[in-house]
């Protein structure tokens, strides 16, 4: 049973003692100095409020160690803790500029990649229509060429019909000078019959001319249906060289929009690129991310590594108080009764005091 009437003043006297003589003040040990009195529920709250009223005194009876070595140590590790912070802020503000400047590469790049889409999707049709177009004008050349051959190889017949007509009309003639020759031979000697010869002959003569005169008036329809088969061959032809110069710009805008396609793709592979170095960008800082997130764990480990070594540091005063204490005792030992009482009461009158 704790004894009534434990004071603070008592609590804070045993605890100072102990911390002046290098022991750390506990509840037990501060119980112990107050020969072994006072409930430890009773000492616990007065024994805090003596702690916080003397922190250096504790600081340095906790550990064993002066109190400018722990007070460095803290320096040192606050020290460690600012810099680990920093170096994490540091890294994420870097990852979130990388972050930024990835995004809006890739928005970049696929608003390009869509124009890019669009432009090709509008070319394949316009390439599409223009090979329609070509194909319209190519069947339109070949219907008139098909015209025009039907046109020349009845020109050539005409022409040949005529040849003949013209060759007929010479032979005619040819027979009716000799016609004529023979009559005026035999004038003479027949009249009754160069009469009708003659006369069969004119009405030859006049049929003859009729055909000739139809045959050059058909000659003539003919030339003029000819006429107008070369000026709807010319207008055809005409329409023919429009085509083609049609198709030639069709081509040469083609080709211009093709060459804009491939500067597009080009533009296209240079934002994949910066995609691509974006990316490298964002990984290197994510890979100094990992190395802060290391450097915090080797600080964490110093830390555990100063605080095993102040452990030791305090095992080994403890152990060196012990090692003291025997060595006073075995030396007290050797030496005479009467001198070795006398010690041991100065002794004991030392720690006393």
């Amino acid at each position: 049973m704790a004894r009534a009437g434990i004071l603070y003043s008592q609590v804070a006297k045993a605890a100072s003692k102990l911390a002046a003589a290098g022991k750390a003040p506990t509840i037990d040990t501060v119980r112990e100095a107050l020969g072994d009195t006072g409930s430890k529920s009773t000492i616990a709250p007065m024994l805090k409020r003596w702690k916080a009223e003397h922190q250096e005194v504790v600081a340095g009876g906790d550990t064993g160690l002066p109190v400018d070595l722990v007070e460095a140590v803290k320096c040192v590790y606050q020290r460690l803790q600012d810099d680990v912070v920093k170096q994490l802020e540091a890294a994420n503000e870097a990852h979130e500029r990388a972050q930024a400047v990835m995004r809006s590469q890739r928005e970049a790049a696929l608003a390009g990649e869509a124009q890019l889409r669009l432009a090709h999707t509008t070319l394949a049709r316009e390439h599409d229509q223009t090979q329609q177009t070509l194909a319209r004008c190519q069947q339109d050349l070949q219907a008139n060429a098909l015209v025009l051959t039907a046109a020349q190889t009845e020109n050539a017949g005409l022409q040949q019909r005529l040849t003949d007509r013209a060759a007929e009309a010479h032979a005619l003639s040819q027979q009716l000078a000799q016609t004529r020759t023979q009559f005026e031979h035999f004038q003479e000697a027949a009249a009754r019959q160069r009469a009708e010869e003659r006369q069969a002959f004119e009405q030859r003569l006049a049929r003859l001319e009729q055909e000739n005169i139809a045959g050059q008036r058909r000659q003539e329809a003919q030339q003029m249906k000819l006429g107008q088969q070369e000026a709807t061959l010319a207008h055809q032809v005409s329409e023919l060289e429009r085509l083609r110069d049609a198709l030639s710009e069709a081509r040469a805008e083609l080709d211009q929009v093709r060459s804009e396609r491939n500067q597009q793709a080009a533009q296209l592979q240079e934002l994949t690129v910066a995609r691509a170095d974006a990316e490298r960008r964002l990984d290197m800082a994510q890979q100094a991310l990992i190395e802060a997130k290391a450097g915090v764990a080797v600080a964490g480990n110093q830390v555990e590594m100063l605080t095993s070594q102040l452990a030791i540091a305090e095992r080994k005063a403890e152990q060196a108080e012990r090692d003291k204490a025997a060595w006073i005792d075995k030396i007290f030992a050797q030496r005479p009764d009467n001198t070795a009482a006398a010690v041991s009461n100065s002794h004991e009158g030392v720690r006393h005091d």
